[in-house]
């Protein structure tokens, strides 16, 4: 007889929406992590799985008169808590989405291991069996080791390279901050600042960030001294930014221009440029990475880098399905382009495509 939600609940003494919101990660209502613990262990013990695809995958249910093993593709995303609503996200998720449903596969699983116990995470992947799965976000080592454990195919999709062992397909974060630099260089700016993740920096051992690396080798090979007070370390959300930039702005310096690793944090940053009773870009320069919808339309519009979203969902799924269908073994990396979006926060006369 199979295991229910209720037969996990009554063991555990708690209710059935608090083991439902357990195993599905809920993000909105979560649980103790003493809870979480006692609840995952009962699920392991006593065998329950809680995806349908997995199940079939398990069990080789029939469909009809034949035999059927579902194909199926997980997705993991690493680096943000709200990782459903993170309009970076959520667009790679979208081409992830309509390729593996074109494949003829299913998404066997979609969860955020961000703020997951060890056990949380361990169960999500033991008990929901998939032939390979797509690593989105930023993540530590103990992470990938994990990870690379516990899955046999993986594919990384993202704007930092890992040189992890797996297939990659990125839109190289790295490049995108350095094309940003120069464009605020060619503007005439030296003083230019940086807000957003820095490697190896409060970011939890996160081995895959470059994007401040490019910030930094840019200005050091036009000989620009960079200032240690225009750096500010910051999670990547609007209200980080818009916090960093805050306390960037009591210096008694400041920066003539500001590159952000991405535009939720741009965001946030003008915002707080703004309530200073300073103007972006009359005051300060403002540019940004990743030419979000919502770039296009804040006041003024920012001037990003285009990373093709979708085309990295799509993409990763490729050569996830290639190579669990024994079309390669050797590790690859596939570097899709990215374009210079020059609009109104930095300056320059908008010219909108460079690159």
């Amino acid at each position: 007889m199979a295991v229910t939600l209720k037969d996990i609940a009554e063991r555990a003494g708690v209710s059935i929406s608090t083991v439902s919101r357990i195993i599905n990660n809920d993000p909105m209502k979560r649980a103790s992590k003493e809870t979480s613990e006692r609840v995952w262990k009962i699920v392991n013990e006593m065998g329950y799985i809680p995806n349908q695809n997995a199940r079939r995958l398990i069990k080789g249910e029939e469909d009809g008169n034949h035999p059927t093993k579902t194909k199926a593709i997980g997705c993991i995303f690493t680096s943000t808590g709200d990782t459903y609503t993170d309009p970076f996200f959520s667009h790679i998720a979208m081409g992830i989405q309509k390729e593996v449903a074109d494949r003829g596969y299913v998404l066997g699983y979609s969860f955020s291991s961000y703020d997951m116990t060890d056990a949380a995470l361990y169960n999500n992947i033991s008990t929901n069996k998939v032939d390979g799965a797509i690593i989105l976000g930023r993540f530590s080592q103990d992470v990938l080791k994990f990870l690379k454990a516990n899955i046999q195919n993986l594919v990384y999709a993202g704007v930092n390279y890992v040189n992890g062992g797996f297939d990659e397909v990125i839109c190289d974060g790295y490049k995108g901050a350095c094309t940003a630099v120069e464009h605020l260089i060619s503007l005439g700016h030296t003083d230019i600042g940086f807000v957003g993740a820095i490697r190896g920096k409060d970011q939890n051992r996160v081995i895959n960030e470059h994007r401040f690396d490019g910030y930094q080798d840019t200005m050091m090979k036009h000989d620009i001294a960079i200032d240690p007070d225009f750096i500010c370390s910051v999670e990547l959300s609007t209200l980080d930014g818009y916090k960093g930039m805050q306390k960037l702005l009591k210096t008694e310096k400041k920066p003539t221009a500001v590159f952000c690793a991405n535009d939720v944090v741009a965001i946030g940053v003008m915002k707080a440029i703004h309530e200073e009773g300073l103007q972006v870009p009359k005051d300060m320069a403002v540019v940004g990475l990743d030419d979000i919808e919502m770039a296009a339309y804040v006041r003024p519009s920012l001037t990003t880098i285009r990373v093709p979203k979708e085309e990295l969902g799509k993409f990763a799924v490729k050569m996830l399905i290639d190579r669990i269908e024994g079309g390669h073994d050797l590790p690859i990396r596939v570097d899709l382009p990215f374009e210079l979006i020059v609009r109104e926060s930095c300056g320059a006369k908008s010219k909108g495509k460079i690159g």
